[in-house]
């Protein structure tokens, strides 16, 4: 499977994720890079799948854009939903001890501790990369080689 997973929010992270997935796809090639809408089939089991494939990740994307925190659905924030995909891939990373790295786009702001779910609090404060380009298209030159 990939060595590298692309975690987004759809509502505004999709167009970053492809970008992003574009670019290390061309450094590290296709097989090495792992986003659910591609790689997912319908009608399989998405905590199933997404537990497979970060076995076999050594890194998770955690895409972060304006909406990311905030995307609501009829229930809620989606990120307090213990069953939002998005949190259910950062945590499943998180314990299994798969690095997990946010990436800002479009201008977001990394969020602050106290926004955050309990489980999801280990992001890593700090340490995050930006994606400045409106694109999403950027170098990894800071990204290690296989």
């Amino acid at each position: 499977m990939a060595r590298v997973f692309i975690s987004y929010r759809r509502e505004g992270g999709s167009g970053f994720s492809g970008r992003i997935a574009d670019d290390l796809e061309r450094r590290f090639g296709a097989s090495e890079v792992s986003r659910d809408v591609e790689d997912i089939r319908s009608g399989e089991d998405f905590a199933e799948r997404i537990d497979r494939a970060l076995e076999q990740s050594s890194v998770l994307l955690a895409v972060v854009d304006k909406v990311w925190l905030s995307a609501c659905d009829s229930r809620g924030r989606r990120l307090d939903d213990p069953k939002d995909f998005v949190r259910l891939e950062i945590v499943t990373a998180l314990k299994k001890g798969v690095r997990v790295i946010p990436v800002l786009v479009g201008g977001a702001a990394m969020p602050l501790a106290r926004e955050l779910p309990d489980n999801l609090k280990l992001l890593p404060g700090g340490r995050h990369m930006n994606c400045p380009n409106r694109a999403g298209s950027t170098t990894w030159t800071r990204w290690p080689r296989r």
